[in-house]
């Protein structure tokens, strides 16, 4: 499983273009807050739309003001004004005379103190664009992540352009924000983002784990008594470890909206990060052989298991798992549920439920086959091949066997939940079902 790269160690040197422009322009310092004259309001809506327009800024006016001019590092008149959208994030727009195209600046952008730590003098003072966090909002709604934003800061820019902004939410919880020039923006744990300039600062580590004892609740397996951040993956997805009370490890993923979208044993987790770390990895795996074997002895399949893997499934209220038996040639899926007795099935039922067995082949199950046809005074018939038959309605199982003496095969039907056949039918019989017999010897008799 791949992780995504922490984008706060790539970030090149903070790009200071806007905090470059503000720093370069002598637009004299204002005292706060002051009056807008009437006048720059009227200059800014006559002039400031079609710089907009030749910005490409998807931004309808409904406010602007003339902000005043300077001079560039280059030497050249540069105008700035402000505008308020209809949508979005406000803007500084500026015209430089030596450049056919306006830049543009959005207000958190233009919010970013100079390199030396002094505030911006290019900050949006348009009513309208009072709070720029709340321009940022159809922006984090739109990548699915559940966030009323609070609070919002401009971080910086990658070295292909893409826009790095910090959002906290009501609530606590804190993302990281890509904008790419092209494509969809992303939102990303602040947890992602312990290091490196992009860091995020409007939010605690304490408060984005705090999602985590209720991911724990969901699962319905575990208190945690430690919990760590692991990964985020490209899909947005966000990992935690956390060590339970009853001794036994987890990693809980959580999707782009905070639920819960998967629960992985230690066990079976290496593949993740690192790993787990709170718990002993070796020691949860003989807890846990020895906890499937009892579930499977309830569940009337007598299985030392030797050796496991979990299915992927999305439903925590339930492991399927496959199992190696140390005292038996034929392992067996096991469904068991957190509460009532599961079900085990052979490696060839199994594949009735939707479940194929990796660890065991299914000719393994051949000779508990032959007894069963013994048991039924069929004792000819000794199993050399079997496949899944069909699934009833009743939740039976039904398996097409073939006899190694070329003699008539059968249809063995075993009940939910029984390990032993309640009846046979010959191919002649099964004709019409499911396209009828198909081993090869069958079909030949």
């Amino acid at each position: 499983m791949s992780t995504r790269p922490r984008i706060g160690l790539a970030l090149a040197a903070f790009v200071a273009t806007i905090a470059a422009a503000g720093a370069a322009l002598a637009v004299p310092s204002a005292p706060p807050a002051p009056p807008i004259p009437p006048e720059a309001l009227a200059a800014g809506m006559k002039e400031a739309p079609p710089l907009v327009q030749a910005a490409g800024i998807p931004c309808t006016v409904v406010a602007a003001r003339a902000m005043g001019t300077g001079k560039g590092t280059d030497g050249s008149k540069v105008t700035l004004y402000e505008v308020a959208c209809q949508q979005g994030m406000g803007y500084v727009v500026t015209k430089s005379d030596k450049s056919p195209t306006p830049t543009a600046f959005d207000c958190l952008m233009a919010a970013t103190p100079s390199p030396d730590g002094k505030p911006s003098s290019i900050v949006c003072r348009l009513p309208q664009n009072a709070n720029p966090a709340a321009g940022i909002q159809p922006i984090v709604a739109a990548t699915g992540r559940v966030c009323t934003v609070s609070a919002a800061r401009f971080l910086g820019l990658l070295p292909d352009k893409t826009k790095l902004y910090e959002v906290a939410c009501q609530g606590g919880t804190g993302f990281v924000l890509q904008m790419p020039p092209n494509g969809a923006t992303v939102a990303n744990n602040c947890l992602a983002y312990a290091t490196g300039a992009a860091k995020c600062t409007l939010t605690t580590a304490d408060q984005n784990m705090a999602i985590v004892p209720a991911l724990a609740q969901s699962s319905g397996k575990c208190t945690p008594t430690k919990q760590r951040y692991v990964l985020s993956t490209p899909d947005e997805s966000d990992y935690f470890e956390v060590s339970c009370s009853d001794g036994k490890g987890y990693m809980l993923q959580a999707d782009r909206t905070g639920k819960l979208a998967g629960v992985i044993p230690c066990t079976q987790a290496y593949q993740i990060g690192d790993g787990c770390t709170l718990t002993d990895a070796r020691q949860a795996e003989s807890q846990e052989d020895s906890l499937y074997s009892g579930l499977a002895k309830q569940a009337g399949f007598d299985c030392t298991v030797s050796k496991y893997a979990l299915f992927p499934q999305s439903d925590a209220s339930k492991d399927i798992v496959e199992m190696v038996c140390s005292n038996r040639p034929d392992g067996g899926v096991g469904i068991f549920p957190a509460h009532g007795t599961g079900h085990v099935y052979d490696c060839l039922r199994s594949q009735d439920q939707g479940f194929k067995c990796t660890f065991t082949q299914v000719s393994a199950v051949f000779p508990k086959l032959s007894a069963e046809l013994q048991a039924k005074g069929k004792g000819s018939c000794k199993v050399s091949d079997a496949r899944p038959f069909g699934h009833a309605d009743d939740g039976s199982d039904l398996i097409e066997v073939a006899c190694a003496d070329g003699g008539s095969g059968w249809v063995m039907m075993f009940p939910a939940g029984s390990q032993t056949p309640t009846d046979l039918l010959n191919c002649g019989q099964v004709a019409g079902t499911n396209g009828g017999c198909q081993l090869s010897t069958n079909k030949k008799g």
